[in-house]
């Protein structure tokens, strides 16, 4: 397989001269129109140079076929057809779609049909800087610090258009969760490259009263998982990694619950599992489940693998 770098492939560009290319009201419009064209189902989506011409707001030819020839080879493929969106291209208009790289939308303190894990209160949801802050209305929540939080996850501005705050609730949770298992899987969501991923504990935890004083959480193990290329990092209780292990989908299906990782059952069913110190160094606990009488536990090691399941 031949990539990036090796002999005989083509020479990436550099991100200025990507860039410098995209910084043209012209060019961003002929990637929009070829993208407004773009038909999922088609089995040819080529535009054809007058078609093309007639959709963007230009009405110099002679200067509409620079700006294609500039986008053409890396943004856009030309075949014998006409032209046609590459896979960069396709990226470009999509993050204008999803709207996290256009604007910064926010919604204002909403409740939710929901209940708080730790006291049956009532739960709101906000969202800003593309985060989806769902707190608990009368205690402290799990994230004390930040006023009562029970979770916050990233969700494109896009996923709040067309629904109300529990759809959005709902729509967040099934976007960041696959996100979450495809880090623990060791790729990362955001560029594909390999994720490093860490266990820590809490060697002094004490969440008796239900926040610990020494590590400041409810949660004697945190994970955290990091991109060694792009960066991107998650960090999230432990219990997270077990949810969509196949040993506790299947003791729940065993019990007649169907365990769906990607809800809200089932990330409150996750806050009632109980964490065991195993060891410090390395970094070790045990994450025990019950139902209906009987244990299911989870050893996780310090890469924040589960190493061992037992009844």
């Amino acid at each position: 397989m031949t990539v990036h770098g090796e002999e005989g492939a083509p020479a990436p560009q550099s991100p200025d001269s990507v860039f410098g290319v995209l910084g043209d009201a012209t060019r961003l419009g002929i990637l929009q129109a070829l993208w407004d064209r773009y038909d999922p189902n088609a089995t040819d989506n080529a535009v054809t140079f007058s078609e093309l011409f007639d959709r963007v707001d230009v009405t110099d030819t002679g200067n509409f076929n620079y700006h294609l020839g500039r986008l053409t080879g890396h943004f856009v493929r030309r075949t014998d057809a006409g032209y046609e969106l590459a896979a960069p291209g396709f990226k470009i208009v999509r993050a204008v779609v999803a709207g996290g790289v256009t604007g910064d939308p926010t919604l204002t303190s909403s409740p939710v049909d929901a209940t708080c894990p730790r006291c049956d209160g009532p739960m709101a949801l906000r969202y800003e800087d593309g985060t989806t802050w769902v707190r608990c209305t009368v205690c402290e929540g799990y994230w004390p610090q930040r006023g009562g939080e029970l979770f916050g996850f990233s969700l494109p501005p896009q996923g709040l258009r067309g629904r109300d705050p529990d759809e959005v609730l709902d729509a967040t949770i099934v976007y960041s969760i696959h996100r979450f298992e495809t880090m623990t899987h060791g790729v990362c969501p955001e560029c594909g490259g390999s994720v490093d991923a860490s266990l820590s504990v809490c060697a002094e935890h004490d969440a008796a009263d239900g926040v610990c004083d020494a590590c400041g959480s409810s949660f004697l193990g945190v994970v955290r998982l990091v991109c060694a290329s792009c960066k991107f990092d998650w960090r999230s209780p432990s219990y997270a990694v077990v949810s969509d292990h196949p040993a506790l989908v299947a003791f729940y299906y065993d019990h007649g619950v169907e365990h769906v990782p990607a809800t809200w059952a089932a990330i409150t069913r996750g806050l009632h599992w109980r964490e065991a110190l195993v060891s410090t160094d390395p970094a070790s606990l045990r994450v025990t489940v019950r139902h209906a009488g009987e244990r299911l536990d989870f050893l996780l090691d310090e890469t924040a693998t589960v190493v061992d399941v037992s009844e």
